[in-house]
C-alpha cells in the first residue's frame, strides 16, 4: 500500500507533537553514556548521563545506569542514591531493586539488601539475578540454609553462570559441608575458569578439611591468574600455618598488610603466627593493633586472651587477664558465636578450669553441631572418641541433586 506525501507529512507532523522536543537531546546524551561505559570510560560515562538526566530527571533508567556506574567505579553509597531514586520514579523497576540490593550488600548493609530484593522478586520471580543476590545478602548474614534456597533458585533459573555455583559454594562452606562445597567449586572453575575467587574459595574449602596442599595449589593458581589477589595471599598464609610453616605464613600476612593496613584480622592472623613460634612480643603488638584498629573486633581480643593464657613466660602469661579478654570477646558477640565460645574454652582449659572449659566447649557445638573441630576436640577433653557428623536435614538438601 503506497501513501501520498500529503499523509506522510501530517503523519510527521503529527510525530512531532507527540514527542517533545527534547527527546531526540537526551537520547544521544543516553547512547553517549551507554559508548563510553562499553569503552570503560566511567567518568566520561556519568558526564554523558548526568547531561541526560538536566534534560529528563525524570528517567528512572538513567537513574539507575548512573547507579551502575557508581557500582562499577567501587562506590556503592553514592550508587545507593542514584538507585533510590531509580526505583522512587518506577516502583515497579525490576533491575533497579536488584542493583539497589547488589549496592547494600556492598556496604555490608544485608538486611536493606534483602527488602530491595524480596521488591525485586516480587516484581520478577523469574530473575535469576534478584535470587543470587539475594542469597548472596543471606551469606552475610550468616543464614546460609536461606541463602542455598536462593543460589538453588537461581541455578534451577539459569545454570550455566558460574557466579551461582560459587555462592552456593561459600554458603555450604559456611555450613561446613566442604565436600559439597568443593563439588560446586569444581563446577564454577569448569564454567569460568579464568576467575580467580573461584579457585581461592575452593582453596578455603580444603583449608578447612585441612588438605593444605590442595588448598595451596588452588591459592597458587589464584595468585598465577590475579598477583594482586589479596585474599589468595591471606589465606597461602593460613594453608601455611596450617603446615607448620608459621614463618612463610607471617611473610604472607606481611605482603597483604602492606597494601591493606587497616584490616584488623590480617594482624590477628599474624600474631597468631608469631604466637605459634612463640615470639610472644610480636604477637601481642599484632593483637594489640587489630583491637586498636577496631576497638569491637572480638576476634582480636580472643586472640590476645590465648596468647595472655598460653603463654609460658612474663609479663605475657597473665590469667586475669587472659579470661577478662576472653569474656570481652564473648560479649562484643552477644553470646551468639560460637567461635567466641570455643576461644573461651581453650582460654579455661589452658587455665586449668577443665570442667568449665567443657561447658564452653558444649555450648559451642550446641551453637554449631556440624563442626567437626569442635568435636574432636570436645572428645579429646573428654577422652572419648568423638560423637558422629550430624545427619544433613532433609530440608537443607540440595533442591537440584541432579546437578550434585
Amino acid at each position: 500500500m503506497k501513501f501520498s506525501p500529503v499523509i506522510i507529512l501530517a503523519a510527521c507532523v503529527l510525530l512531532a507533537c507527540i514527542m517533545p522536543s527534547w527527546a531526540g537531546e537526551f537520547e544521544d546524551a543516553f547512547k553517549s553514556g551507554l559508548d563510553a561505559e562499553d569503552a570503560g570510560n566511567l567518568d566520561d560515562a556519568l558526564k554523558h548521563f548526568s547531561r541526560a538526566l538536566s534534560i529528563h530527571p525524570n528517567s528512572s533508567r538513567t537513574w539507575a545506569k548512573r547507579g551502575e556506574i557508581y557500582l562499577k567505579k567501587g562506590n556503592p553509597n553514592a550508587a545507593i542514591k542514584e538507585l533510590v531514586q531509580a526505583a522512587k520514579l518506577d516502583p515497579a523497576y525490576e533491575s533497579a531493586f536488584t542493583r539497589l540490593g547488589y549496592a547494600y550488600n556492598a556496604i555490608n548493609d544485608y538486611d536493606r539488601a534483602v527488602e530491595a530484593l524480596d521488591k525485586a522478586i516480587q516484581l520478577d520471580p523469574n530473575s535469576a539475578e534478584a535470587f543470587n543476590t539475594r542469597g548472596f545478602a543471606y551469606n552475610g548474614k550468616s543464614d546460609f540454609d536461606q541463602a542455598l534456597k536462593d543460589f538453588d533458585t537461581a541455578i534451577q533459573l539459569n545454570p550455566n553462570d558460574a557466579r551461582y555455583y560459587n555462592n552456593r559454594g561459600f554458603a555450604l562452606n559456611g555450613k561446613h559441608q566442604y565436600d559439597r562445597a568443593i563439588e560446586d567449586f569444581n563446577r564454577a572453575v569448569k564454567l569460568d575458569p579464568n576467575q580467580p575467587m573461584h579457585y581461592n574459595n575452593r582453596g578455603v574449602a580444603h583449608l578447612r578439611k585441612r588438605e593444605f596442599d590442595q588448598a595451596l595449589e588452588d591459592f597458587n593458581t589464584a595468585i598465577k591468574i590475579d598477583s594482586k589477589f589479596w585474599s589468595a595471599y591471606h589465606n597461602r598464609g593460613m594453608a601455611y600455618s596450617g603446615k607448620g610453616l608459621h614463618t612463610k605464613a607471617i611473610e604472607e600476612f606481611s605482603k597483604v598488610i602492606e597494601v591493606n593496613p587497616e584490616s584488623p584480622i590480617l594482624y590477628k592472623d599474624r600474631g597468631t603466627a608469631y604466637r605459634k613460634l612463640n615470639d610472644f612480643e610480636a604477637a601481642a603488638k599484632d593483637f594489640q593493633k587489630a583491637i586498636d584498629i577496631d576497638k569491637k573486633f572480638a576476634p582480636g581480643y580472643a586472640a590476645l586472651a590465648l596468647l595472655h593464657a598460653t603463654a609460658d613466660q612474663p609479663p605475657y602469661r597473665d590469667p586475669r587477664k587472659a579470661l577478662s579478654l576472653a569474656e570481652r570477646a564473648v560479649k562484643l558477640t552477644n553470646g551468639t558465636s560460637p567461635d567466641m565460645l570455643e576461644n573461651m574454652a581453650e582460654v579455661l582449659y589452658a587455665l586449668n578450669h577443665r570442667h568449665e572449659a567443657i561447658k564452653a566447649l558444649e555450648r559451642a557445638l550446641a551453637m554449631d553441631p556440624a563442626n567437626k573441630e569442635y568435636r574432636e576436640l570436645l572428645a579429646k577433653w573428654r577422652g572419648s572418641p568423638p560423637s558422629p557428623e550430624p545427619v544433613v536435614a532433609a530440608e537443607h538438601r540440595p533442591l537440584l541433586p541432579g546437578l550434585w
